[in-house]
């Protein structure tokens, strides 16, 4: 299982700062809460982050997935691969031509979840990013 790190400041503050308000408890006497740590642009780029992974996941684990199911009947059973299959080819033949187009399947998957799942929570990172960008701009 992969960790990211989050781009976003950690939760300790370091130790040439005093700590923040929010952290000593400060703002809940005044009636004001802190940031929310399941929304905004953190919440995105962790639902981002995985959405990717999983992307990764599935591309792997078709594309290698299948090289290792005939890596391992190849060793396991030679006589299963030697023996002739479709159009007089062996079958370990076919099993590797075959392997060609599960690549290709791997890529399109890929490119389909990424299109899917991955692209629209970008797009919505970038607007989160340009409106506090402006936002920002905009403040006195």
């Amino acid at each position: 299982m992969s960790h990211d790190s989050p781009e976003l400041p950690s939760d300790r503050p370091p130790y040439d700062r005093p700590s923040p308000a929010w952290s000593t408890g400060q703002l809940k006497l005044s009636g004001v809460r802190p940031p929310d740590p399941h929304s905004g642009a953190h919440r995105t780029l962790r639902l981002l982050r995985r959405a990717y992974r999983w992307q990764r996941r599935v591309a792997t684990v078709t594309a290698l997935g299948y090289f290792a199911a005939f890596l391992t009947l190849t060793v396991k059973a030679p006589s299963l691969m030697a023996r002739p299959g479709p159009g007089g080819l062996p079958t370990g033949l076919v099993l590797a031509l075959v392997q060609i187009p599960v690549t290709w399947l791997a890529v399109l998957l890929y490119e389909a979840a990424a299109h899917r799942f991955v692209d629209p929570l970008a797009r919505h990172a970038r607007r989160q990013t340009r409106m506090a960008v402006t936002d920002r701009e905009q403040a006195p």
